[in-house]
């Protein structure tokens, strides 16, 4: 199961606290809670499974520190773009990583599935224990705010 789903959870949990190392210790700590609560284990939707811990487990974390660290930057280096489009795409990089950031806690998670990690609307749905017509609202509504925050 570690195998087959750390680096989808890790990678949830990431877009939420923006720091590699705090993005592992919850990983691993939801795998930790998943094998203490292996007898409720879901056979039909184990991503759904583990996304509810792992969701449950950034929960208790703000909970207790009532932040989400901001401080790691995304990076994008190409050798062969000229140096001022370079810093074009590092600055929109950054306007969009804010824009992510400032969206509430269940649109971040919409669209991190969706457009980071590539998931399909019944999978969102199923990772965040949610319909998918509501999967639907929430990304139709996130979409809007980030548009209306970028333009």
């Amino acid at each position: 199961m570690y195998k087959a789903y750390a680096d989808d959870i890790f990678r949830y949990l990431y877009v939420h606290v923006r720091d590699t190392q705090l993005a592992e210790d919850l990983t691993a700590d939801t795998f930790l809670k998943a094998w203490q609560r292996i007898k409720t284990f879901d056979f039909r939707h184990p991503r759904a499974w583990l996304y509810t811990i792992a969701r449950n487990n950034l929960h208790d974390y703000w909970r207790k520190h009532k932040s989400v660290p901001l401080d790691e930057e995304i990076e994008i280096v190409d050798e062969r773009i000229p140096h001022d489009e370079e810093l074009d795409k590092k600055i929109e990089a950054e306007r969009l990583k804010t824009v992510l950031l400032s969206l509430p806690s269940d649109m971040k998670s919409v669209v991190s599935l969706r457009f980071l990690q590539g998931y399909s609307v019944r999978e969102t749905a199923q990772a965040l224990d949610i319909s998918e017509a509501n999967v639907r609202v929430i990304q139709y509504r996130a979409l809007k705010k980030m548009k209306g925050k970028l333009s």
